[in-house]
């Protein structure tokens, strides 16, 4: 996680936790269907999407990975904060991989993402 040390020290961190409330949010807003198999793949037992889905949503959710750009998972439903890093691959993944996915983004990362077909994207 990002510390305030990190900050002042000009660190590089792509590590942060999102708060529950906003975590909350995002599941009222793009719910998971009742029996998903929800797939967490930048998180880790700290973080809240972890904390929140394994204790309301799937006790069995997959988390704690460190190869979701490499290696196909059984789910159907994928949300997180990912690393923004990477993030245009990210989205290159969630779209072909064709699942629900609920990714918490900078505003303008679409904006800026050239590759998408934006008709292959559905809302």
């Amino acid at each position: 996680m990002a510390t305030k040390h990190a900050l002042i020290n000009n660190s590089y961190s792509d590590e942060w936790y999102t708060p529950a409330y906003v975590v909350r949010t995002m599941l009222k807003v793009f719910p998971p269907n009742a029996g998903d198999r929800i797939l967490l793949p930048f998180d880790t037992a700290e973080s809240n999407f972890t904390k929140i889905i394994t204790a309301e949503y799937d006790k069995q959710a997959i988390w704690g990975i460190q190869d979701f750009l490499t290696r196909d998972y059984e789910f159907d439903y994928l949300i997180s904060n990912p690393p923004y890093s990477i993030k245009d691959k990210i989205i290159e993944r969630c779209i072909d991989l064709g699942k629900p996915s609920v990714l918490l983004l900078p505003i303008d990362t679409l904006g800026g993402y050239k590759d998408i077909n934006y008709s292959t994207v559905r809302g």
